[in-house]
C-alpha cells in the first residue's frame, strides 16, 4: 500500500529525509535529498542470525531487490516530472519520511537539555604584582577554577544547569606569565586598553589617570569582557571562590521577565535595597563598595571586583565613549567627579570603581541590578558607620552613628553573615588566603601596619571560617591531582604547621613569606585541566 503526500510550494523548498528501516528495526541508511531529490543509497536487511542458506540469495530474490530499487529511482523520476504531488510507497514500513522541520525541532529539544555556558573571565595588567606573584597566578586561578566547576552543571551535586568556560584577558605586558593560565585551563586573550591617556579629551583625567588605584588606564581591559562570545559573563578578580549556584541570575538575564522562568529567577535575587523595582531587561549585576562613604558626601562606588552581565559590546563602547571625553573634575563629594555627579575622589575612582557606577547610575540607567554585599562578593567588611574608613564620630551628626552606609533603616551585618548564604567570596578585608594573616590587629598583637587583620573592619573569627573555605577547595585540587596522576611531591605543599585548623598545612607562619606554594611537577600541573572534562 502508499501514502499520498501534498507537496506544496513551500514544501517543496524544503529538503526530505529517506529513513531506510528494515522490517525489525535496523536502520540501514539515511538519505538527505533536496529539491531536485537525489536517492543516495537504500537497503533491505535481514536478522544477522538468519544464515545464507536461510536468506536464499538465488537469482530470483536478486532479482525483486534489483526491481525494488528501480521502483525507488522511479519515484524520484516521478517527483522530478510531476512537482504537484507524488506517490510514495510504504514497502511495509521499510521507508519513511521526515522533513527538515521536524529534524530542526529535535534540536532545539536537543539544544535545550544542553547546559549554557557561562564565560567567567579575570583580567591581569602585569607580571609580579600583589596579584600575578607565584600564588596569586598559579594556586588563586586553580582554586578559583575549582570552585566554579563545584557550582556548575560538570558537578551534578551542585544542581546548576549552567556549564563554564575560563578566560583570561592579558595585558601585553603580563603575556610572558600567562602561560601558566594556559596549562590550567584558561583561554588567554591578550588585549590592549581600549583607550590611551593620550586619547581622553580632558585635562584633568589625561594627566591623572596613570596615578589612580590599581592600574591607571590599564584597568580599562577589563570592559573586554562585555565582547567574549558566550551570553553571559562573570568578571572578577583572582582573590575570589564561588560557594554557591547563580542559576537565578543568569536566568534573570537570560529569561523575559513575565516567562515562568524569568519570574521565578527575580524573586530568588537577594536584594541590597528589599522589594527595589527590578529593570524589565536586566543587563548587570552588581555591588557597591559601601565601606568607603561618608554620611551625606558622595555615592557609593562600584565594587570592581565582580560583576555579572549580559554581552553587549555596546556598553563597552559606551564606557569608552565617557573615558575619552573625560568629563572628570577634580574633588570629593557632590559636585565633583565624573560630570560632577559625586562618583570622584574615592579609591579607584577615576577606573573602574568610578566609571561603572556611573555608567550604571547616569548613562545606562535601569539596567543594573545592586545585589546584597553579604551575600555576593562577600568581603566580610563593616557595613555600618562605626568605624574608619571615611567616618569619624566627631565630624558627624549623631544619627549617622551605627547607621547603614547604604542608608537603609536596616541591613545584615556582613562581619557574621552565615556561610551558607554566601554565594561568593571576595578575599580582601580577610587578606588573600595565600598571605597566611591570622593575627588581630587588637591593640595587644604586636601588627606593622597591613600585617593583622583589622578589627575595626572584620570579625575575626568570620575571617578565619572564610579562608579556611579556600584551603579546603585547595587541598580538593590536591587530593584529586595525586589520585590522577600518582605525583606524591604534591604532599609537598601541605607540610606546613601553622594555624593547621586554619591553613590546612598550606602555611608555615604567619604572613606572605610563610605561604606553601602548591606542589608537584610540570606535567602534574598541566593536567589539572583533565580534572574537569
Amino acid at each position: 500500500h502508499s501514502k499520498q503526500i501534498r507537496n506544496t510550494k513551500k514544501d517543496r523548498q524544503q529538503h526530505v529525509t529517506f529513513l531506510s528501516v528494515s522490517n525489525h528495526g535496523e536502520a540501514c541508511t539515511v538519505a538527505r535529498v533536496a529539491r531536485p531529490p537525489l536517492l543516495q543509497h537504500s537497503c533491505l536487511s535481514m536478522p544477522n542470525n538468519v544464515t545464507t542458506t536461510q536468506r536464499g540469495w538465488s537469482f530470483v530474490n536478486m532479482f525483486f531487490v534489483l526491481l525494488t530499487c528501480i521502483a525507488l529511482i522511479s519515484l524520484t523520476v516521478s517527483h522530478m516530472l510531476i512537482k504537484d504531488k507524488f506517490l510514495l510507497p510504504d514497502f511495509n514500513s521499510y521507508l519513511s519520511v521526515v522533513t527538515i522541520d521536524e529534524i530542526e525541532a529535535s534540536k532545539e529539544v536537543i539544544n535545550k537539555d544542553k547546559p549554557k555556558t557561562v564565560a567567567y573571565a579575570v583580567s591581569f595588567i602585569k607580571c609580579g604584582d600583589k596579584q600575578t606573584h607565584a600564588a596569586g597566578l598559579t594556586d588563586a586561578s586553580i582554586v578559583l577554577r575549582h570552585s566554579i566547576y563545584k557550582i556548575s552543571s560538570r558537578n551534578p551535586s551542585s544542581g546548576s544547569k549552567y556549564d563554564f568556560k575560563m578566560y583570561a584577558l592579558v595585558h601585553p605586558q603580563a603575556e610572558s606569565c600567562s602561560s601558566k593560565l594556559q596549562d590550567v585551563g584558561f583561554e588567554v586573550i591578550i588585549v590592549d586598553p581600549p583607550v590611551q591617556p593620550s586619547e581622553i579629551r580632558g585635562e584633568h583625567l589625561r594627566k591623572k589617570i596613570h596615578k589612580e588605584w590599581c592600574c591607571g588606564s590599564d584597568e580599562f581591559i577589563k570592559l573586554h569582557a562585555y565582547t567574549l562570545p558566550e551570553e553571559i559573563i562573570v568578571h572578577l578578580d583572582i582573590d575570589f571562590a564561588f560557594y554557591k549556584p547563580m542559576d537565578h541570575l543568569f536566568d534573570a538575564i537570560l529569561y523575559d521577565k513575565d516567562s515562568i522562568e524569568g519570574q521565578k529567577a527575580r524573586q530568588q535575587i537577594e536584594l541590597e535595597r528589599p522589594g527595589e523595582k527590578l529593570p524589565d531587561k536586566i543587563g548587570a549585576f552588581i555591588t557597591r563598595d559601601w565601606g568607603q562613604v561618608a554620611p551625606e558626601k558622595f555615592p557609593p562606588a562600584y565594587q570592581a571586583g565582580f560583576i555579572v552581565a549580559r554581552r553587549d559590546p555596546s556598553v563597552k563602547d559606551e564606557m569608552v565613549e565617557v573615558i575619552k571625553e573625560g568629563n572628570y573634575t577634580a574633588g570629593w563629594g557632590e559636585g565633583f567627579g565624573w560630570a560632577g555627579t559625586g562618583h570622584g575622589g574615592y579609591v579607584g575612582a577615576m577606573a573602574m570603581q568610578g566609571l561603572v557606577a556611573y555608567y550604571y547610575d547616569h548613562v545606562r540607567k535601569d539596567n543594573a541590578v545592586e545585589l546584597n554585599q553579604c551575600r555576593h562578593n562577600h568581603m566580610g567588611m563593616d557595613v555600618r558607620y562605626r568605624h574608619p574608613p571615611n567616618y569619624t564620630p566627631r565630624y558627624v551628626k549623631k544619627e549617622f552613628i551605627g547607621g547603614c552606609r547604604n542608608a537603609l533603616e536596616y541591613c545584615e551585618d556582613c562581619m557574621v553573615t552565615d556561610f551558607e548564604n554566601i554565594y561568593s567570596v571576595h578575599y580582601t578585608m580577610c587578606r588573600k588566603p595565600w598571605q597566611c594573616i591570622a593575627k588581630p590587629d587588637d591593640g595587644i598583637t604586636d601588627c606593622k601596619k597591613g600585617k593583622c587583620l583589622d578589627t575595626n573592619v572584620v570579625n575575626v573569627e568570620h575571617c578565619y571560617e572564610v579562608i579556611k573555605e579556600w584551603h579546603k577547595l585547595r587541598t580538593e585540587v590536591e587530593e584529586e591531582l595525586l589520585k590522577m596522576t600518582g605525583d606524591e611531591t604534591i604532599v609537598e605543599g601541605q607540610k606546613g604547621d601553622y594555624k593547621n585548623d586554619i591553613f590546612m598545612g598550606h602555611c608555615n607562619d604567619d604572613g606572605n613569606d610563610g605561604y606553601l606554594l602548591m606542589s608537584g611537577k610540570d606535567d602534574t600541573f598541566k593536567r589539572v585541566n583533565d580534572l574537569y572534562h
